[in-house]
């Protein structure tokens, strides 16, 4: 599983390689260098790595660790990259390097990792999407909502949540099922969150539903 998903990741590059090439290009005319965003990140067995992004905000910012709506440190360009989710592109890298999988939890900054709680990073690497991917997709939005950054740490509980869930019942199967509502929730969001909600949050794990639907009202 693991050559495949390296497989189809160094597949993926070649195929939108005129695609990857056009958003430099569009970053270097409005953004400047440098193109790339690079942040560590924690991954596999706890081990730290450079996860890729294109860049999507000044450079010369706060240092926040994380994003807000209406975030003032967001360029322009910086904003319809993250809209379709295009920033995050950079990461099939990650995925060819094997830092990550297609499919795992979303790997957490340093900061707001602690080992007891995110015990799921010993059986599986973290990925581009998963089932917090959807459920709180406009996470900044979620945010602001729920009363600023400063409620992040109660958000990344439920997240926690999600992963051990995720961990605790992966398979081949799981995961196509999870690709799939990952590429429905770009066009129909609302749809993908009742889907993972009916048939993977009630089912194994029921008492989660009222905290994730406090979070996604």
């Amino acid at each position: 599983m693991e050559l495949f998903s390296k497989t189809v990741a160094a597949i993926m590059l070649i195929v939108l390689l005129p695609l990857l090439l056009l958003i430099s290009a569009g970053s270097l005319l409005f953004q400047r260098f440098p193109i790339l965003f690079k942040q560590e990140r924690i991954g596999f067995k706890f081990q730290t790595f450079s996860l890729y992004k294109f860049r999507t905000m000044k450079i010369n910012n706060t240092n926040q660790l994380v994003t807000e709506t209406g975030d003032k440190r967001i360029t322009q360009w910086g904003k319809i990259l993250r809209i379709i989710k295009i920033d995050e592109l950079p990461q099939l890298w990650n995925i060819v390097k094997g830092d990550m999988r297609f499919i795992g939890p979303r790997p957490e900054l340093p900061e707001f990792v602690e080992k007891e709680g995110f015990s799921f990073l010993h059986s599986v690497k973290p990925g581009l999407t998963d089932f917090s991917s959807i459920l709180l997709r406009n996470e900044s939005e979620i945010l602001s909502r729920a009363g600023g950054i400063d409620k992040y740490q109660n958000l990344l509980e439920v997240k926690v949540e999600l992963g051990h869930l995720y961990a605790e019942h992966k398979n081949f199967w799981l995961d196509m099922k999870l690709v799939f509502l990952t590429l429905v929730s770009i066009f129909f969001p609302k749809t993908a969150v009742t889907l993972v909600k009916k048939f993977f949050i009630e089912k194994h794990k029921p008492d989660l539903i009222p905290v994730v639907n406090d979070w996604i009202a």
